[in-house]
Protein backbone atom coordinates (compact mmCIF):
# COMPACT_ATOMS: atom_id res chain seq x y z
CA UNK A 1 0.00 0.00 0.00
CA UNK A 2 1.52 3.34 -1.11
CA UNK A 3 1.48 6.00 1.77
CA UNK A 4 0.57 9.74 0.53
CA UNK A 5 1.56 12.29 3.34
CA UNK A 6 0.14 15.18 1.95
CA UNK A 7 1.24 17.57 4.37
CA UNK A 8 4.54 16.79 2.86
CA UNK A 9 3.72 17.29 -0.97
CA UNK A 10 1.58 20.43 0.36
CA UNK A 11 4.94 22.32 1.48
CA UNK A 12 6.83 21.16 -2.04
CA UNK A 13 4.37 21.54 -4.19
CA UNK A 14 2.92 25.12 -2.40
CA UNK A 15 3.42 28.63 -3.99
CA UNK A 16 2.12 31.34 -2.37
CA UNK A 17 0.87 33.41 -5.33
CA UNK A 18 -1.66 33.90 -5.76
CA UNK A 19 -23.39 32.12 -13.96
CA UNK A 20 -26.12 30.64 -11.97
CA UNK A 21 -27.07 27.50 -12.60
CA UNK A 22 -30.55 26.65 -14.25
CA UNK A 23 -33.32 25.28 -11.18
CA UNK A 24 -33.21 21.70 -11.50
CA UNK A 25 -36.86 20.80 -14.16
CA UNK A 26 -39.52 19.41 -12.33
CA UNK A 27 -39.17 15.64 -12.36
CA UNK A 28 -41.35 13.53 -15.13
CA UNK A 29 -40.77 10.02 -14.05
CA UNK A 30 -41.36 10.05 -10.57
CA UNK A 31 -44.97 9.54 -8.98
CA UNK A 32 -45.55 12.56 -6.73
CA UNK A 33 -48.34 11.58 -4.44
CA UNK A 34 -51.21 14.16 -3.86
CA UNK A 35 -49.67 15.61 -0.34
CA UNK A 36 -46.85 15.55 1.89
CA UNK A 37 -46.28 12.39 3.84
CA UNK A 38 -46.92 14.53 7.28
CA UNK A 39 -49.81 16.88 6.31
CA UNK A 40 -52.65 15.34 4.03
CA UNK A 41 -54.62 18.08 3.77
CA UNK A 42 -51.73 20.25 2.07
CA UNK A 43 -50.79 20.37 -1.51
CA UNK A 44 -47.61 18.46 -2.71
CA UNK A 45 -45.14 20.96 -3.37
CA UNK A 46 -43.32 20.24 -6.95
CA UNK A 47 -40.96 17.66 -7.23
CA UNK A 48 -37.69 18.70 -8.49
CA UNK A 49 -34.97 16.13 -10.35
CA UNK A 50 -32.27 15.53 -7.92
CA UNK A 51 -29.81 14.61 -9.83
CA UNK A 52 -29.82 18.27 -11.24
CA UNK A 53 -29.39 21.39 -9.10
CA UNK A 54 -32.46 22.07 -7.21
CA UNK A 55 -35.08 25.57 -7.71
CA UNK A 56 -32.84 27.23 -4.63
CA UNK A 57 -29.81 29.61 -5.22
CA UNK A 58 -27.05 28.42 -2.65
CA UNK A 59 -25.93 30.82 0.48
CA UNK A 60 -22.27 29.88 1.88
CA UNK A 61 -21.10 31.31 5.26
CA UNK A 62 -18.07 29.55 7.79
CA UNK A 63 -17.01 30.09 11.33
CA UNK A 64 -14.80 28.65 14.18
CA UNK A 65 -15.97 27.11 16.85
CA UNK A 66 -13.99 26.39 20.10
CA UNK A 67 -14.90 23.87 21.94
CA UNK A 68 -12.95 24.24 26.06
CA UNK A 69 -13.37 20.89 27.10
CA UNK A 70 -10.40 19.45 24.57
CA UNK A 71 -7.26 21.09 23.96
CA UNK A 72 -5.96 22.36 21.22
CA UNK A 73 -2.43 23.04 19.82
CA UNK A 74 -1.45 24.95 22.81
CA UNK A 75 -0.58 28.25 21.37
CA UNK A 76 -2.49 29.72 18.41
CA UNK A 77 -5.51 27.40 20.37
CA UNK A 78 -5.78 26.11 23.85
CA UNK A 79 -8.42 24.51 23.58
CA UNK A 80 -9.86 22.41 20.56
CA UNK A 81 -10.61 24.33 17.45
CA UNK A 82 -13.42 23.58 15.35
CA UNK A 83 -14.17 25.02 11.57
CA UNK A 84 -17.64 24.46 10.40
CA UNK A 85 -18.65 25.54 6.73
CA UNK A 86 -22.51 25.94 6.10
CA UNK A 87 -24.14 26.06 2.64
CA UNK A 88 -27.87 26.67 2.65
CA UNK A 89 -31.09 27.56 0.92
CA UNK A 90 -31.47 30.76 -1.08
CA UNK A 91 -34.33 32.53 -2.92
CA UNK A 92 -33.21 32.99 -6.45
CA UNK A 93 -35.19 36.37 -5.98
CA UNK A 94 -32.65 37.68 -3.56
CA UNK A 95 -29.19 37.52 -5.45
CA UNK A 96 -28.23 39.58 -8.55
CA UNK A 97 -25.38 40.14 -10.11
CA UNK A 98 -23.65 42.42 -7.44
CA UNK A 99 -24.35 39.91 -5.51
CA UNK A 100 -20.88 38.08 -4.32
CA UNK A 101 -20.11 34.97 -5.01
CA UNK A 102 -18.83 32.61 -2.09
CA UNK A 103 -15.08 32.25 -1.34
CA UNK A 104 -14.22 28.95 0.76
CA UNK A 105 -11.32 29.22 3.12
CA UNK A 106 -8.92 26.56 2.40
CA UNK A 107 -6.74 26.35 5.67
CA UNK A 108 -9.45 27.64 8.26
CA UNK A 109 -7.08 27.33 11.32
CA UNK A 110 -3.92 29.13 10.35
CA UNK A 111 -4.26 31.21 6.75
CA UNK A 112 -1.25 30.49 5.05
CA UNK A 113 -3.54 30.03 2.34
CA UNK A 114 -6.17 32.23 0.47
CA UNK A 115 -10.05 31.54 0.29
CA UNK A 116 -10.82 29.83 -3.08
CA UNK A 117 -13.64 31.56 -4.87
CA UNK A 118 -16.98 29.42 -5.97
CA UNK A 119 -16.24 30.50 -9.63
CA UNK A 120 -13.23 28.14 -9.45
CA UNK A 121 -14.87 25.38 -8.29
CA UNK A 122 -17.88 26.13 -10.94
CA UNK A 123 -15.43 25.33 -13.65
CA UNK A 124 -15.32 22.45 -12.74
CA UNK A 125 -19.58 21.33 -12.60
CA UNK A 126 -20.05 22.69 -9.19
CA UNK A 127 -22.96 24.76 -8.21
CA UNK A 128 -22.68 28.32 -7.86
CA UNK A 129 -22.45 29.78 -4.16
CA UNK A 130 -23.14 33.73 -3.17
CA UNK A 131 -21.41 34.90 0.16
CA UNK A 132 -23.88 35.11 3.19
CA UNK A 133 -27.17 36.15 1.39
CA UNK A 134 -30.39 35.94 3.32
CA UNK A 135 -31.83 32.49 3.94
CA UNK A 136 -34.88 31.87 2.06
CA UNK A 137 -37.99 32.55 3.28
CA UNK A 138 -38.79 29.02 2.49
CA UNK A 139 -37.20 28.11 6.06
CA UNK A 140 -37.03 26.37 8.05
CA UNK A 141 -34.72 23.18 6.49
CA UNK A 142 -33.70 19.88 7.37
CA UNK A 143 -30.11 19.61 8.44
CA UNK A 144 -27.16 17.67 7.02
CA UNK A 145 -23.74 17.47 9.29
CA UNK A 146 -21.19 16.11 7.63
CA UNK A 147 -17.48 14.57 8.14
CA UNK A 148 -14.94 14.34 6.30
CA UNK A 149 -12.55 11.11 6.08
CA UNK A 150 -9.47 11.08 7.84
CA UNK A 151 -7.85 13.94 6.95
CA UNK A 152 -9.86 15.24 4.49
CA UNK A 153 -10.74 19.49 4.87
CA UNK A 154 -14.45 20.37 4.63
CA UNK A 155 -14.10 22.20 1.18
CA UNK A 156 -13.46 18.78 -0.52
CA UNK A 157 -17.04 18.14 0.07
CA UNK A 158 -18.26 21.19 -1.48
CA UNK A 159 -20.26 19.35 -4.02
CA UNK A 160 -22.45 17.78 -1.20
CA UNK A 161 -23.19 21.42 -0.04
CA UNK A 162 -24.22 23.23 -2.50
CA UNK A 163 -26.60 20.39 -4.07
CA UNK A 164 -28.69 19.47 -1.21
CA UNK A 165 -28.77 22.97 -0.65
CA UNK A 166 -30.15 24.34 -3.67
CA UNK A 167 -32.41 21.42 -3.09
CA UNK A 168 -33.79 22.55 0.22
CA UNK A 169 -31.53 21.05 2.94
CA UNK A 170 -28.98 23.28 5.26
CA UNK A 171 -25.37 21.56 4.91
CA UNK A 172 -22.69 21.91 7.44
CA UNK A 173 -19.25 20.39 7.09
CA UNK A 174 -16.66 20.24 9.18
CA UNK A 175 -13.24 20.23 9.45
CA UNK A 176 -11.52 18.05 12.35
CA UNK A 177 -8.35 19.67 13.81
CA UNK A 178 -5.75 17.11 14.15
CA UNK A 179 -6.36 15.55 10.82
CA UNK A 180 -3.41 17.96 9.18
CA UNK A 181 -4.48 18.48 5.58
CA UNK A 182 -1.46 21.34 5.37
CA UNK A 183 2.24 20.78 6.03
CA UNK A 184 2.51 23.25 8.49
CA UNK A 185 -0.81 21.97 10.84
CA UNK A 186 -0.02 20.07 13.89
CA UNK A 187 1.54 16.29 12.73
CA UNK A 188 -1.97 14.23 12.46
CA UNK A 189 -3.26 12.35 15.06
CA UNK A 190 -3.75 8.57 15.42
CA UNK A 191 -6.69 6.80 13.85
CA UNK A 192 -8.17 6.59 17.72
CA UNK A 193 -7.76 9.73 18.72
CA UNK A 194 -9.32 11.09 15.21
CA UNK A 195 -12.27 8.39 16.19
CA UNK A 196 -12.73 9.36 19.34
CA UNK A 197 -12.87 13.78 18.41
CA UNK A 198 -15.22 13.21 15.16
CA UNK A 199 -18.66 12.16 16.47
CA UNK A 200 -17.88 15.01 19.42
CA UNK A 201 -17.11 17.43 17.01
CA UNK A 202 -20.10 16.84 15.34
CA UNK A 203 -22.58 17.31 18.32
CA UNK A 204 -20.45 20.48 19.71
CA UNK A 205 -21.25 21.71 16.04
CA UNK A 206 -24.97 20.56 16.31
CA UNK A 207 -25.59 22.28 19.48
CA UNK A 208 -24.30 25.95 18.34
CA UNK A 209 -26.39 25.69 15.39
CA UNK A 210 -29.48 25.35 17.09
CA UNK A 211 -28.45 28.20 19.26
CA UNK A 212 -27.78 30.40 16.14
CA UNK A 213 -30.67 29.37 14.88
CA UNK A 214 -32.93 30.06 17.65
CA UNK A 215 -31.24 33.71 18.12
CA UNK A 216 -32.58 36.51 16.46
CA UNK A 217 -30.61 38.83 14.10
CA UNK A 218 -28.43 35.93 13.40
CA UNK A 219 -27.52 34.73 9.31
CA UNK A 220 -29.03 31.16 10.50
CA UNK A 221 -31.70 32.49 12.63
CA UNK A 222 -34.92 30.22 11.90
CA UNK A 223 -32.79 28.39 9.12
CA UNK A 224 -33.12 24.98 10.53
CA UNK A 225 -35.70 22.60 11.17
CA UNK A 226 -34.78 20.59 14.61
CA UNK A 227 -36.29 17.80 14.39
CA UNK A 228 -34.76 16.92 11.02
CA UNK A 229 -31.37 16.77 11.96
CA UNK A 230 -29.09 14.32 9.53
CA UNK A 231 -25.64 13.12 9.96
CA UNK A 232 -23.14 12.36 7.14
CA UNK A 233 -19.75 11.06 6.47
CA UNK A 234 -17.33 9.71 4.53
CA UNK A 235 -14.17 6.90 5.45
CA UNK A 236 -14.34 8.09 9.25
CA UNK A 237 -16.56 10.75 8.36
CA UNK A 238 -19.08 7.58 7.91
CA UNK A 239 -17.61 5.96 11.14
CA UNK A 240 -18.74 9.09 13.03
CA UNK A 241 -22.53 9.39 11.37
CA UNK A 242 -23.12 5.83 12.80
CA UNK A 243 -21.71 6.37 16.09
CA UNK A 244 -23.99 9.23 16.46
CA UNK A 245 -26.71 7.04 15.59
CA UNK A 246 -25.82 3.95 17.50
CA UNK A 247 -23.07 4.48 20.16
CA UNK A 248 -19.51 2.95 20.39
CA UNK A 249 -19.10 1.19 23.06
CA UNK A 250 -15.72 1.23 23.28
CA UNK A 251 -13.66 3.64 20.47
CA UNK A 252 -9.78 1.91 20.97
CA UNK A 253 -11.04 -2.09 21.01
CA UNK A 254 -11.21 -2.39 17.41
CA UNK A 255 -8.28 0.24 16.69
CA UNK A 256 -4.67 -1.94 17.41
CA UNK A 257 -2.63 -2.39 14.78
CA UNK A 258 -4.32 -0.08 11.99
CA UNK A 259 -1.26 3.04 13.02
CA UNK A 260 2.20 3.07 13.62
CA UNK A 261 1.35 3.50 17.31
CA UNK A 262 -1.52 1.88 19.65
CA UNK A 263 -3.98 3.52 20.20
CA UNK A 264 -3.90 6.10 23.78
CA UNK A 265 -5.72 4.78 26.84
CA UNK A 266 -8.09 7.64 27.04
CA UNK A 267 -9.30 6.65 23.59
CA UNK A 268 -10.52 3.37 25.49
CA UNK A 269 -13.96 5.33 26.46
CA UNK A 270 -17.42 5.31 24.83
CA UNK A 271 -18.77 7.38 22.62
CA UNK A 272 -22.37 8.08 23.53
CA UNK A 273 -24.84 8.52 20.54
CA UNK A 274 -26.62 11.60 19.95
CA UNK A 275 -30.29 11.06 20.52
CA UNK A 276 -30.88 14.43 17.52
CA UNK A 277 -29.33 12.49 14.63
CA UNK A 278 -32.29 10.91 13.30
CA UNK A 279 -31.35 9.57 9.95
CA UNK A 280 -27.36 8.73 8.66
CA UNK A 281 -26.58 8.35 5.30
CA UNK A 282 -22.65 7.63 5.54
CA UNK A 283 -19.99 7.43 2.33
CA UNK A 284 -17.38 4.32 1.97
CA UNK A 285 -17.87 4.48 5.56
CA UNK A 286 -15.26 2.70 8.08
CA UNK A 287 -18.03 0.81 9.67
CA UNK A 288 -15.31 -2.19 10.43
CA UNK A 289 -14.70 0.64 13.42
CA UNK A 290 -17.44 -0.81 15.38
CA UNK A 291 -18.28 -4.30 16.09
CA UNK A 292 -21.74 -6.21 14.35
CA UNK A 293 -23.76 -5.78 17.53
CA UNK A 294 -22.95 -2.07 17.96
CA UNK A 295 -24.27 -1.29 14.16
CA UNK A 296 -27.15 -3.79 15.18
CA UNK A 297 -27.92 -0.53 17.60
CA UNK A 298 -28.41 1.68 14.52
CA UNK A 299 -32.79 2.30 14.52
CA UNK A 300 -32.90 5.76 12.06
CA UNK A 301 -33.73 5.45 8.13
CA UNK A 302 -30.03 4.58 6.55
CA UNK A 303 -28.70 4.97 3.07
CA UNK A 304 -24.93 3.60 3.13
CA UNK A 305 -23.04 4.49 -0.33
CA UNK A 306 -19.65 2.93 -1.50
CA UNK A 307 -17.85 1.05 -3.67
CA UNK A 308 -18.87 -1.68 -6.06
CA UNK A 309 -18.50 -5.24 -4.61
CA UNK A 310 -16.18 -5.99 -7.68
CA UNK A 311 -13.56 -3.29 -6.81
CA UNK A 312 -13.69 -4.73 -3.35
CA UNK A 313 -13.16 -7.77 -3.87
CA UNK A 314 -9.42 -7.16 -5.73
CA UNK A 315 -8.38 -5.29 -2.41
CA UNK A 316 -6.46 -7.85 -0.73
CA UNK A 317 -5.37 -5.69 2.55
CA UNK A 318 -7.61 -7.45 3.93
CA UNK A 319 -9.62 -9.29 1.29
CA UNK A 320 -12.63 -7.12 1.91
CA UNK A 321 -15.42 -7.21 -0.21
CA UNK A 322 -18.45 -7.15 1.71
CA UNK A 323 -17.21 -3.85 3.21
CA UNK A 324 -20.87 -2.63 2.46
CA UNK A 325 -23.27 -4.96 3.01
CA UNK A 326 -21.42 -5.78 6.62
CA UNK A 327 -23.63 -2.09 7.98
CA UNK A 328 -26.10 -2.90 5.58
CA UNK A 329 -26.82 -6.49 7.15
CA UNK A 330 -26.50 -5.13 10.70
CA UNK A 331 -28.65 -1.80 11.05
CA UNK A 332 -32.03 -2.40 12.35
CA UNK A 333 -32.98 0.86 10.12
CA UNK A 334 -36.43 0.89 8.87
CA UNK A 335 -35.41 1.28 5.90
CA UNK A 336 -31.79 0.37 5.34
CA UNK A 337 -30.58 0.71 1.95
CA UNK A 338 -27.29 -0.07 0.70
CA UNK A 339 -25.86 1.85 -2.78
CA UNK A 340 -23.49 0.31 -4.60
CA UNK A 341 -21.62 2.65 -6.94
CA UNK A 342 -19.80 1.18 -10.02
CA UNK A 343 -15.95 1.49 -11.38
CA UNK A 344 -15.40 3.97 -7.85
CA UNK A 345 -12.17 4.14 -5.60
CA UNK A 346 -12.46 5.45 -1.65
CA UNK A 347 -11.27 8.60 -2.88
CA UNK A 348 -14.17 8.85 -5.30
CA UNK A 349 -16.20 10.23 -2.40
CA UNK A 350 -14.92 13.23 -2.41
CA UNK A 351 -13.41 16.09 -4.43
CA UNK A 352 -9.99 15.50 -4.87
CA UNK A 353 -10.20 15.49 -9.00
CA UNK A 354 -11.70 18.65 -8.83
CA UNK A 355 -9.81 20.13 -6.23
CA UNK A 356 -6.25 19.18 -7.03
CA UNK A 357 -7.09 21.24 -10.45
CA UNK A 358 -8.46 23.98 -8.50
CA UNK A 359 -5.46 24.57 -6.28
CA UNK A 360 -3.11 24.14 -9.55
CA UNK A 361 -5.31 26.95 -11.23
CA UNK A 362 -4.54 29.24 -7.96
CA UNK A 363 -1.21 28.57 -8.06
CA UNK A 364 -0.97 26.33 -5.04
CA UNK A 365 -0.39 23.26 -6.54
CA UNK A 366 2.18 22.75 -9.74
CA UNK A 367 1.30 20.87 -12.85
CA UNK A 368 2.93 17.77 -11.76
CA UNK A 369 1.35 17.49 -8.60
CA UNK A 370 -2.32 17.96 -9.84
CA UNK A 371 -1.44 15.35 -12.76
CA UNK A 372 -0.28 13.41 -9.81
CA UNK A 373 -3.56 13.42 -8.11
CA UNK A 374 -5.61 13.45 -11.52
CA UNK A 375 -3.33 10.19 -12.39
CA UNK A 376 -3.54 8.54 -9.36
CA UNK A 377 -7.11 8.87 -7.78
CA UNK A 378 -9.11 9.80 -10.49
CA UNK A 379 -8.08 7.83 -14.01
CA UNK A 380 -9.40 5.23 -15.17
CA UNK A 381 -12.16 5.57 -12.81
CA UNK A 382 -16.07 6.30 -13.09
CA UNK A 383 -15.99 10.11 -13.69
CA UNK A 384 -16.19 12.48 -10.23
CA UNK A 385 -18.77 14.69 -11.36
CA UNK A 386 -20.93 11.37 -12.26
CA UNK A 387 -19.93 9.67 -8.37
CA UNK A 388 -21.10 13.53 -7.64
CA UNK A 389 -24.29 13.69 -8.99
CA UNK A 390 -25.42 10.56 -8.09
CA UNK A 391 -24.41 10.35 -4.58
CA UNK A 392 -25.98 13.61 -3.71
CA UNK A 393 -29.00 12.15 -5.98
CA UNK A 394 -29.77 9.53 -3.82
CA UNK A 395 -29.34 11.12 -0.93
CA UNK A 396 -31.67 13.90 -1.99
CA UNK A 397 -34.15 11.24 -2.60
CA UNK A 398 -33.67 9.62 0.43
CA UNK A 399 -33.28 12.58 2.96
CA UNK A 400 -36.60 13.92 1.69
CA UNK A 401 -38.39 10.69 1.58
CA UNK A 402 -37.38 9.75 5.23
CA UNK A 403 -36.14 12.94 7.02
CA UNK A 404 -38.15 16.01 5.61
CA UNK A 405 -41.32 13.67 4.71
CA UNK A 406 -41.85 14.70 1.33
CA UNK A 407 -43.38 12.70 -0.99
CA UNK A 408 -42.60 12.00 -5.01
CA UNK A 409 -39.25 10.70 -4.29
CA UNK A 410 -39.85 7.23 -3.24
CA UNK A 411 -39.83 5.70 -6.55
CA UNK A 412 -36.28 6.03 -6.94
CA UNK A 413 -35.38 4.00 -3.78
CA UNK A 414 -36.38 1.02 -5.18
CA UNK A 415 -33.78 -2.10 -7.09
CA UNK A 416 -36.40 -1.38 -9.98
CA UNK A 417 -35.53 2.11 -10.47
CA UNK A 418 -32.07 1.67 -10.61
CA UNK A 419 -31.49 -1.39 -12.95
CA UNK A 420 -33.89 0.45 -15.07
CA UNK A 421 -32.20 4.38 -15.33
CA UNK A 422 -29.09 4.21 -13.65
CA UNK A 423 -25.79 2.76 -15.37
CA UNK A 424 -23.51 2.78 -12.52
CA UNK A 425 -25.77 2.05 -9.39
CA UNK A 426 -27.23 -1.30 -7.78
CA UNK A 427 -29.71 -0.35 -4.87
CA UNK A 428 -30.21 -2.98 -1.91
CA UNK A 429 -33.05 -2.89 0.07
CA UNK A 430 -32.25 -5.43 2.36
CA UNK A 431 -29.51 -8.45 3.19
CA UNK A 432 -31.72 -10.60 5.52
CA UNK A 433 -33.87 -13.60 4.21
CA UNK A 434 -35.90 -13.30 6.91
CA UNK A 435 -36.06 -11.62 10.35
CA UNK A 436 -34.53 -14.24 12.41
CA UNK A 437 -31.73 -15.20 9.35
CA UNK A 438 -28.45 -13.44 10.52
CA UNK A 439 -29.67 -14.04 13.94
CA UNK A 440 -30.04 -17.71 13.97
CA UNK A 441 -29.06 -19.05 10.49
CA UNK A 442 -25.80 -17.51 10.72
CA UNK A 443 -25.04 -16.62 14.17
CA UNK A 444 -20.66 -16.09 13.42
CA UNK A 445 -21.95 -14.44 10.12
CA UNK A 446 -24.12 -12.32 7.80
CA UNK A 447 -25.39 -12.55 4.14
CA UNK A 448 -25.55 -10.76 1.42
CA UNK A 449 -25.83 -9.61 -2.37
CA UNK A 450 -22.92 -9.24 -4.16
CA UNK A 451 -24.94 -7.86 -7.03
CA UNK A 452 -28.14 -7.01 -8.46
CA UNK A 453 -29.94 -8.36 -10.18
CA UNK A 454 -29.46 -11.75 -8.63
CA UNK A 455 -30.80 -14.39 -6.14
CA UNK A 456 -26.97 -15.32 -5.39
CA UNK A 457 -26.07 -15.16 -1.60
CA UNK A 458 -23.01 -15.06 0.36
CA UNK A 459 -21.89 -14.62 3.76
CA UNK A 460 -18.74 -13.32 5.79
CA UNK A 461 -17.82 -13.11 9.05
CA UNK A 462 -19.78 -10.42 11.47
CA UNK A 463 -16.57 -9.40 13.37
CA UNK A 464 -14.02 -10.61 11.15
CA UNK A 465 -10.79 -11.46 12.67
CA UNK A 466 -7.97 -9.80 10.86
CA UNK A 467 -7.36 -5.90 11.26
CA UNK A 468 -8.60 -3.56 8.35
CA UNK A 469 -6.49 -0.59 8.01
CA UNK A 470 -8.21 3.03 8.22
CA UNK A 471 -6.96 5.29 5.61
CA UNK A 472 -5.63 8.33 5.64
CA UNK A 473 -7.83 10.52 2.99
CA UNK A 474 -4.82 10.72 0.03
CA UNK A 475 -3.10 6.62 0.58
CA UNK A 476 -3.49 4.47 -2.44
CA UNK A 477 -4.77 0.64 -1.82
Amino acid sequence: MKRVVFGLIAVAALVLAQGVANAGTPIQALEAPAAPLDDPAQPAPPVFDPGQKGPFEVGFTSFLLVDPSRPGDGSTYPNRPIPVYVWYPVDPATVSGSTPEAVYPLDPLYGVVPGSASSYWEAYGFDRAYQEPGVSASRPFPLLLFSPGWGGPAWLHASVGTRLASHGFVVAVLYHYGDQWWGWEPPYDNVAVAAYNRPRDVSFALTDLLAKNGTPGNLLSGAIRPSQVAAGGWSLGGYASMVLAGGDDSVCDTLYGVDVEDPPAWTCAPSPPDPRIKAIVPQDGSNWCLHFYELRRITVPAMGLGEEWSMLESWNDPPWESWQARQHAAFSSQPAYRVDVFNTIHQSYFDICEGAQVLGDMGIFDPGTVAYFLDNLCTPYTPSTDVHRLVNKYMIAFLKTNLAREPGYHNMLTPGWALTNEQYIEFFVTEKRSPRAIRDEWPGDFVYFPHQPGSRQTHAAKDPARTFRVQRVLEQR
